[in-house]
């Protein structure tokens, strides 16, 4: 799995540097791959923990996924903290801050509260619901980050910069709606022992 990022990592290299022998859709097997990889993993590291407490398939789902959903939390708070920064750096300049980046932190807020019911409740249906809002995030990225292009050129060196920044605090609220939408999935391995397909990326989308 390791070689297979490295591999992956050194195709979009060659794609930076417009090597034309590169190929995004090596990119976008490796990342198959790499995914298929990971799932059997830890598909086989259950079945070791299963074997040892058969009784507790649940049990030993649900302390592999715990671990991996404090992780995606932990990652959240990183992204908040890379928001929060620009939204002082805003504050203090008084620039204002676009709409749709407050309404998509919203959204995303509401992603979070219904997540962590989910968490609570290893409610089914309701990780399903929240796993859907993922869209409307995306919908509300997608819009704000063309309307922050559109213009760039055409603003002063602090506005720009500005700009600039707004870009990618969509990008790290986008990227906390996602983990929402992982830790549900997750949720939903716990209860059911069935996973949630994964979602296809879309190209030009840059995930």
């Amino acid at each position: 799995m390791g070689r297979a990022v490295e591999a992956t990592v050194m195709e979009l290299t060659k794609m930076l540097k417009k090597d034309p022998s590169a190929s995004f859709a090596r990119v976008e097997a490796g990342e198959v791959e790499i995914n298929r990889q990971c799932m059997e993993i830890e598909e086989r590291c259950l079945e070791l923990l299963v074997e040892r407490d058969p009784m507790n398939e649940k049990n030993v789902r649900s302390l592999v996924s715990t671990i991996l959903i404090a992780t995606k939390l932990e990652r959240m708070a990183d992204h908040a903290i890379r928001v929060a920064k620009v939204a002082d750096w805003a504050r203090e300049e008084e620039i204002d801050v676009p709409e749709e980046l407050i309404e998509l932190s919203q959204a995303v807020v509401r992603m979070i509260q219904e997540t962590l019911l989910v968490f609570l409740t290893d409610s089914e249906d309701k990780a399903l619901a929240v796993v859907s809002q993922d869209s409307t995030v995306d919908y509300l990225h997608d819009v704000l980050s063309k309307r922050l292009l559109s213009d760039l050129g055409g603003q002063d060196t602090q506005q720009a910069q500005m700009r600039a920044q707004f870009l990618f605090c969509t990008r790290f609220l986008e990227r906390m709606g996602d983990a929402c939408a992982s830790i549900c999935k997750r949720v939903y391995f716990i209860v059911t022992g069935k996973r949630l397909k994964p979602v296809a990326h879309k190209v030009g989308r840059g995930d």
